[in-house]
């Protein structure tokens, strides 16, 4: 119960992650651009990144709620910590086909993602999974900490 609670908790954060500012104004800024289909194809690819990401954090979730304790394999912990990694690196260029910026937040999740790494060859594969839903929440938090009392960004695609 404990492993499907982890899996429900990181996919709502993949969600907030995702729709949070560029996920609401991509189509506005995809249309003010100077170069609206270049733009369009640069989101496209972002999202192919983002829902492989997904798919892969599916897989781990499957394996997690499967496996949830004992000795994990690294390819389960390449899946579990992968996931999240992929669908924070799509993300990234998202954001920056919308704003022409990327948010320290999401390199600083992959960062962490990739330095856990090496430490959950060694615990449980539902710690694992906490962890990336902890780097996830801090994402999130990190989100919601730097948009508090400021208006909201207007897109501004790059070129």
């Amino acid at each position: 119960m404990r492993s499907f609670l982890v899996s429900i908790a990181a996919t709502v954060l993949l969600w907030r992650i995702y729709i949070y500012r560029a996920g609401e104004l991509s189509a506005s800024a995809i249309a003010g651009s100077r170069d609206p289909a270049r733009l369009g194809l640069s989101a496209f690819y972002a999202h192919l990144v983002m829902v492989a990401g997904v798919v892969v954090a599916a897989v781990g979730a499957e394996l997690v709620i499967a496996h949830p304790s004992g000795h994990p394999e690294p390819a389960w912990i390449a899946i579990i910590l992968g996931g999240p990694a992929l669908f924070l690196a799509g993300r990234s260029r998202f954001e920056y086909v919308v704003f022409s910026r990327v948010s320290r937040d999401r390199p600083i999740g992959l960062a962490a993602l990739a330095a856990l790494t090496p430490l959950m060859l060694l615990v449980p594969p539902i710690v694992a999974a906490l962890a990336a839903a902890v780097v996830l929440a801090g994402v999130v938090i990190s989100d919601a900490a730097r948009a508090r009392g400021r208006p909201s960004e207007v897109p501004s695609p790059p070129g």
